[in-house]
């Protein structure tokens, strides 16, 4: 059940190419260097992670441990701060056909999941077929949900022997590459999969990743240990601890004396104070984050394209970048952010201009103004200050007319509900997702992506020329030449106000000392298998 958006509460929360082929494990081992073995990390968090599905997005908190527990075919390297390129993870090279419907992998040899078992050709085509047949004795709708993007257009997959595996898809998917290195494409244990159960397989993740799953004490804590069989190298810590402490000034205060040894999501209020300090660090990372609000487009009135319009033209993004979030924020024009691979320097977006806002409002019929009910995630935001973000964006609506009423909803709940999409008598949601590369408009604006098809479009966008150039794009081997396809596609989406773009966020996070060799990507994933304790 939602909760009241209380005040009180508020403040209180604080590539490749056709025919390409690729060896990818030069950049990954060239990072691994511990400086002393042992040591547990002990992690301020800011919101209790959810199940570690390795199919499932549970949110940022969630998604970012992922890549600690799995490993995934390809893979962004996370050891290096800015421009993480495409690298072999489970994957040592692979082919590309021309007409890039056909992808061949050849598999790293001799790696193991973390309960002993194999990851072949056959492990990895079973998680496929778990995410894409309904047949397959453990298929999971949600999972196939999730990554229909990916494996919605199988034609087939073939484990061709121990250590090559070939996927082919009916059409051509020339992202593919791109997709299979997002988090949610992890490949899990087999047998801990048949052990478990798809229901209560999360509560026991089983991977290949440099770090094992310990246990949870929930509201409490989650427990990680070295993998000392991890084919890159084991990690130098023995383990590392997260530690849900969703208030700001207490997880910074954890760190200042040492009750924790790293924390995420530093709060402007508290960067100078951290900065001070010569015991700790504090860097800051441009996250490929668009935050802003998916309207509902298949319940009026927010199916109306100049009310949505309207909204975009009431946000004060500046002030709020600048006023509220203290310059750990740019304003958004569209759905990527400075700096990523989707990046579109000359798409034209919403300013600030009431006056345009209201004039909207009255062509669309609310001259008089109207009522808009408005969900956002309790503690997980998507934002350290969604709070005092949403506070603020729902007095620039007010200003114009739009009585909005905003209403928390447990994060995990909230979560869960955009997979069956934003239901009748909701009209829009507050979100803040990962968006970096440009295959990302596939997931948000396919209109066969909406439920139950899949569960990436949750507010029911459909266009049939955004449709369109999305198909042209997946069937264009050329970079630079679907790139311009996908920027038409984000021009089409802004002009739609598809969503409410409101800014890309920084983020500050910091840590002791003590704490050697994390590197801070511009990422929402990061690694701690390059950390050791001092």
């Amino acid at each position: 059940m939602p909760r009241s958006f209380s005040r009180r509460r508020l403040l209180s929360a604080a590539a490749l190419g056709a025919g390409a082929t690729f060896l990818g494990r030069r950049a990954i081992d060239a990072a691994a260097a511990p400086a002393k073995p042992g040591g547990t990390l002990i992690c301020g968090w800011e919101a209790e992670p959810g199940a570690f599905d390795n199919d499932i997005d549970r949110g940022a908190v969630t998604r970012t441990l992922l890549h600690n527990i799995y490993d995934r075919l390809v893979d962004r390297d996370m050891t290096v701060k800015v421009n993480q390129r495409l690298v072999g993870n489970l994957a040592t090279s692979w082919q590309v056909s021309p007409d890039a419907k056909t992808y061949t992998f050849k598999l790293r040899q001799g790696v193991k999941f973390h309960d002993g078992t194999p990851c072949d050709a056959e492990a990895i085509k079973f998680n496929i077929d778990r995410d894409s047949d309904p047949s397959h004795k453990y298929y999971t709708k949600a999972g196939a949900g999730s990554l229909k993007l990916g494996y919605g257009g199988l034609a087939r997959v073939e484990a061709v022997d121990r250590y090559t595996l070939r996927i082919v898809h009916q059409e051509p998917f020339a992202d593919f590459l791109q997709v299979l290195a997002f988090g949610t494409y992890s490949i899990a244990s087999p047998t801990a999969i048949q052990r478990y159960g798809n229901d209560d397989y999360p509560n026991h993740p089983v991977g290949t990743g440099p770090f094992k799953y310990a246990g949870r004490e929930k509201g409490v804590k989650v427990s990680f240990e070295r993998n000392p069989d991890y084919w890159a190298g084991a990690p130098a810590l023995d383990g590392f601890v997260v530690r849900p402490l969703p208030e700001a000034v207490t997880r910074v205060t954890a760190l200042k004396t040492g009750e924790v040894d790293w924390i995420n999501a530093v709060h402007p209020d508290s960067i100078d104070g951290v900065r001070s300090d010569p015991n700790l660090t504090l860097e800051l990372a441009q996250l490929p984050n668009t935050w802003g609000y998916i309207p509902n487009h298949k319940y009026p009135p927010t199916t109306n394209r100049q009310l949505r319009q309207a909204l975009s033209w009431a946000v004060d993004r500046e002030t709020l970048a600048r006023d509220v979030m203290k310059g750990l924020a740019v304003p958004a024009k569209g759905t990527h952010a400075p700096g990523t691979p989707g990046y579109g320097a000359n798409i034209r977006g919403y300013g600030y201009d009431p006056a345009k806002a209201k004039q909207l409002l009255a062509a669309a019929g609310f001259g008089n103004g109207l009522p808009l009910d408005v969900r956002i995630p309790a503690g997980g935001a998507g934002s350290p200050f969604g709070v005092q973000m949403n506070e603020f964006i729902q007095q620039n609506f007010k200003a114009v007319g739009i009585d909005a009423k905003f209403a928390e909803q447990e994060f995990q709940t909230f979560q869960n509900n955009m997979a069956n999409g934003v239901p009748q008598g909701i009209n829009a949601i507050q979100v803040g997702f990962s968006v970096d590369e440009f295959v990302n408009l596939q997931r948000m604006f396919r209109s066969d992506l909406v439920p139950p098809n899949g569960n990436t479009n949750p507010g029911w966008y459909r266009n049939p020329q955004v449709d369109s150039l999305l198909r042209r794009a997946l069937g264009t081997a050329n970079e630079a030449q679907r790139r311009q396809l996908y920027l038409q596609v984000e021009q089409r989406a802004v002009d739609d106000a598809a969503w409410i773009f409101v800014v890309h966020q920084r983020a500050a996070r910091a840590w002791n000392t003590r704490v050697r060799g994390f590197v801070n990507p511009n990422s929402y994933m990061f690694t701690f298998r390059t950390v050791s304790m001092a």
